[in-house]
Formats: C-alpha cells, sequence, structure tokens
C-alpha cells in the first residue's frame, strides 16, 4: 500500500514535546515524523524589505523608467483600454 503522507504545522514546547495543530486524516497507528525548524523571522515593514532590493538593483546598474515614460504607458495603456470598450460597443450594436 502506499504511504499517505500529510503535511502540516506545530510547534515544540520548552520541554521538547511535539503539539501538532489540528486534527489528521489518518487512520490510527504508528507514523514516522520529520520535523523541520520554521524560520519565525518576521519580513520587516515594506520599506525594510525593498531597500536591499533597490540596493542590489543599484550595484547592477539597473535603471527604472522615469517619471515621463511611466505616464507614456500609463497613457498609452488607457488609450488601449478605450479603443478595445469602442470595439466592444461598435459588435454590441451590431
Amino acid at each position: 500500500m502506499k504511504p499517505v503522507e500529510v503535511v502540516t504545522e506545530g510547534a515544540v514546547t520548552e520541554d521538547g514535546r511535539l503539539i501538532v495543530e489540528g486534527t489528521l486524516e489518518l487512520r490510527p497507528g504508528r507514523v514516522e515524523v520529520i520535523v523541520r525548524q520554521m524560520d519565525d523571522a518576521v519580513p520587516g515593514t515594506l520599506l525594510e524589505v525593498l531597500k536591499p532590493i533597490w540596493a542590489e538593483l543599484d550595484a547592477q546598474g539597473v535603471q527604472g523608467r522615469t517619471l515621463e515614460e511611466a505616464v507614456a504607458d500609463v497613457r498609452a495603456l488607457r488609450d488601449e483600454w478605450a479603443a478595445r470598450e469602442r470595439r466592444l460597443e461598435e459588435v454590441r450594436r451590431a
């Protein structure tokens, strides 16, 4: 019979006991338990996450779009959607 695997989370208490969250949909009997320590570190604020990303991009010489380029891209997208809406309206009227 093929072994059934269930992945769940739990916690190790101060005295070394394992507490498993929830119930397991397994038939009663012996099981093998593999415990992997999880990283409890909180990534931080958005700014704290973005700062090293920006530093890496700067180190690689990556340059983002200028304000003018971003505005032009937004205008192009709006124009594209407006044209699509016009075509759909034409189809609806036909």
